[in-house]
């Protein structure tokens, strides 16, 4: 039965997945739901419904409790320590989004554009701008950041 638990637990977890790129939200909440009743414990369903969440500004501290847990299940998951850190910054907690998304570009080999620009971001906020900028332009080097990642290069100022 409890294998049957595990498979049906991520089964939902790409259902809600495949409705997130749908951008089918409703849809897509639903079934991290259903796939977190029946295993509270999936660190990926926990980070990406908790990114998910962050990204359209929704149930922030509810993304908080699940990108937290799935952090402390995978410690050394940069992707899970980014959507922590990018959690908090969306609850405007910029100290604590630096060090957690600084973790994330710790692991140098396969840190994204996306998380260099998260950290630039925060560096923004952080009323760092010349390094914001820096590292917005790391992450056009790296690849495709935002649609306004260019907008930020450009004029120097933050945009969301």
């Amino acid at each position: 039965m409890a294998d049957n638990d595990e498979l049906l637990s991520e089964f939902y977890m790409y259902l809600g997945d495949s409705y997130h790129s749908l951008k089918d939200t409703s849809e897509s909440d639903k079934a991290y739901e259903k796939s977190l009743s029946i295993k509270n414990d999936n660190a990926y369903v926990l980070n990406n419904y908790a990114y998910y969440l962050s990204l359209r500004n929704r149930d922030l501290e509810k993304a908080e409790t699940m990108s937290k847990k799935a952090v402390t299940l995978d410690p050394k998951n940069s992707s899970f320590q980014d959507t922590y850190g990018w959690v908090l910054y969306k609850l405007q907690r910029y100290d604590d989004a630096r060090t957690w998304v600084g973790k994330a570009l710790e692991d140098k080999d396969s840190v994204s554009a996306e998380v260099m620009e998260h950290y630039g971001d925060i560096l923004f906020k952080l009323g760092e701008a010349g390094q914001a900028l820096e590292y917005w332009q790391k992450a056009k080097a790296r690849g495709p950041g935002s649609a306004l990642l260019d907008k930020k290069i450009a004029e120097k100022k933050l945009y969301e």
